[in-house]
């Protein structure tokens, strides 16, 4: 199931940076998750890596989204396939940072290796084990990337 709430980004009313150069950007990109959201399996896109770009790094930063003493959400990020129904490919699985609030940077061989297309593709979160006590919350990724 895809999330029930997308942004701007995703939506097209915000304009994708590009690189003029070869410098790196910064955009972050946040989804506000329902507690629906939160069960194992749920998946959805995030933000957008533009055509002709690939990722330098992903910060993902997250609200407390399992309010449980004993938290158990556990999620993992890539790329969506093209029906955004699961990741087709998957920079770092794992990931607890929704079990309390917090930051992690993914600096991962599948990131550092994802080669440029001339499509957009979209970046997802998928919850791999749902949270123990599901609380709604925001979830960002902050994409650095270049062009090629």
């Amino acid at each position: 199931m895809s999330f029930a709430n997308t942004n701007d980004d995703l939506r097209g009313t915000r304009p994708t940076v590009f690189p003029a150069g070869a410098e790196v950007v910064a955009v972050r990109y946040a989804v506000d998750l329902t507690a629906a959201d939160l069960d194992a399996g749920d998946v959805g896109a995030v933000g957008i890596l533009p055509a002709g770009c690939v990722p330098v790094s992903l910060v993902i930063d997250a609200d407390d989204l399992d309010s449980h003493a004993t938290p158990t959400l556990v999620s993992a990020v890539g790329l969506l396939n093209a029906a955004g129904t699961d990741l087709a490919t998957v920079f770092a699985a794992g990931l607890t940072v929704g079990q309390s609030a917090g930051v992690t940077t993914l600096s991962s061989l599948a990131l550092q290796r994802l080669s440029a297309t001339q499509a957009d593709r979209l970046l997802g979160l998928k919850v791999t084990t749902g949270a123990a006590t599901k609380a709604a919350g925001q979830v960002g990724f902050t994409l650095l990337y270049k062009a090629v």
